[in-house]
């Protein structure tokens, strides 16, 4: 029924063509005026962008266009999309909770950054949600975040690879070092 549609919609700009000019006459009396736009084709931009993301990444659809969806919500750099994308950490399949914490350190906006922390701070994810999380923490680059990162490798309740971790990028970062943005 999809690919009906879908043939359908594809079909119609070719078949909504203007007439080739004849040799006699003029072209412009015998068309028609072109009907105005729906009001949806006229708002679209963003807000359809979003809808549709989320859509795609939340139906069941498979594998690979959840995760392209995923990826493309944080492209859009959409703060809306950051609790939708939020909830999808907690998908049991690595590929989508992967793709949800790209697609959030993407956007860079403070419920991100607030997000990627409360990822590292929670009881209930796995060490591997925690070092994703942590890797992208820093693409924030705000002292926030760095300081949150500071305090990672000092907190004794978080696994030692996260302590490590913490480390490894607190030497990395130049704002760490006294550097500037």
């Amino acid at each position: 029924m999809r690919l009906a549609c879908l043939l359908c919609l594809l079909a119609l700009p070719v078949l909504a063509q203007p007439k080739k000019a004849s040799a006699f006459g003029n072209t412009k009396d015998d068309e028609e005026p072109a009907p105005p736009k729906p009001a949806a084709a006229q708002t679209a931009g963003p807000d359809i962008a979003l809808l549709r993301g989320l859509l795609f990444a939340t139906e069941p659809n498979p594998l690979e266009v959840r995760v392209q969806a995923i990826e493309d919500l944080g492209l859009l750099g959409d703060a809306r999309a950051l609790n939708p994308l939020a909830q999808m950490v907690f998908d049991p399949n690595p590929a989508v909770w992967g793709a949800a914490l790209r697609a959030i350190s993407v956007i860079r906006h403070p419920r991100a950054e607030e997000i990627l922390s409360n990822i590292i701070r929670h009881p209930a994810l796995g060490e591997a949600h925690k070092l994703k999380a942590l890797e992208y923490l820093p693409f924030q680059n705000t002292p926030s975040a760095i300081r949150f990162i500071a305090s990672v490798q000092r907190t004794t309740t978080l696994p030692s690879g996260v302590q490590n971790l913490g480390r490894r990028i607190m030497l990395e970062v130049p704002l760490a070092r006294g550097g500037t943005q």
